[in-house]
């Protein structure tokens, strides 16, 4: 049973993380039928995640290595007195984007007590007895995927990533990533509202995800009450790594052909049911 729990468990979240369909939203559903309020860490969910940013990396990793240089070149500049903070080189300039966006998620380290950092606080909110916020949060997500397909529709996105989105991303990154958003569907929508390239956007929102599912794991890892075996580990991580490989690729088939009305009409009916089931929970309970 505990290696079925891998299995199941490492193959839900590489789709729920890289489909923006909400990893989170789909948790608070399982937790609150399975009458688990407290949201407590599993070491099996931090394990995890760091394996879907692994295998997020590895489907991206022309740009990975691409970023590598131009960090190590940053600091060579830096050294040698030679760096530019507005330095025109595309690649650059979407590094220095990248960590802007980073830096607002430094404050989910902030120490809470007894609540452990300030991640697990946020995210311990959605395990509150109701699905409301969760079917809410699910429809804006919908709503944002919807936007963007009617954008698309509209205009031609040609501009490239720059501070002022690139610093909305962070701060929208912060507020989304614990609760019951898709990281994934929100900030690639909030780009492509901006106005940047489509692939770029996609792009840009998978790079920085990599760095935000291996903080969540860490923190999770550290914070972890239940506890895993180390079969359990090895066969989550492979299945993890290998899933969220293929699914970035099916990702980009999606916004390349323009399916993403598909997963934006299946938020919609499945934020809609949580939402009513919400409504009866806050009523009854």
């Amino acid at each position: 049973m505990s290696i079925l729990t891998a299995i199941f468990q490492a193959l839900f979240q590489a789709i729920c993380i890289i489909l923006p369909i909400s990893e989170n939203a789909h948790s608070a559903v399982f937790h609150d039928f399975s009458s688990r309020f407290g949201g407590e860490n599993s070491a099996l969910t931090g394990i995890i995640h760091i394996a879907v940013a692994v295998g997020i990396a590895v489907a991206m990793l022309k740009l990975f290595i691409r970023m590598i240089n131009e960090f190590v070149f940053t600091i060579k500049d830096v050294v040698n007195k030679q760096a530019k903070a507005n330095s025109q080189k595309p690649a650059r300039q979407f590094m220095y984007n990248s960590l802007i966006s980073l830096v607002p998620l430094l404050l989910w380290l902030i120490p809470c007590g007894s609540k452990g950092f300030l991640y697990t606080l946020l995210r311990s909110s959605q395990y509150n007895s109701t699905l409301l916020d969760e079917g809410i949060f699910m429809l804006i997500t919908a709503g944002f995927l919807f936007a963007v397909i009617r954008v698309l529709t509209i205009k031609t996105n040609n501009k490239d990533i720059t501070q002022l989105p690139a610093v909305v991303v962070g701060m929208v990154a912060f507020l989304i990533a614990p609760l019951g958003f898709s990281f994934i569907g929100v900030v690639f929508s909030v780009l492509l509202i901006f106005g940047i390239k489509t692939k770029q956007a996609l792009n840009y929102t998978l790079y920085i995800s990599v760095p935000v599912l291996l903080v969540k794991g860490i923190i999770e890892l550290c914070t972890a009450t239940v506890a895993m075996t180390v079969l359990q580990a090895i066969i989550a991580v492979v299945i993890a790594i290998v899933a969220s490989f293929v699914l970035v690729r099916l990702l980009k088939y999606f916004v390349k052909n323009n399916l993403l009305s598909f997963l934006a009409w299946y938020d919609t009916a499945f934020g809609a049911v949580i939402l009513v089931v919400g409504i009866f929970e806050l009523i009854f309970r």
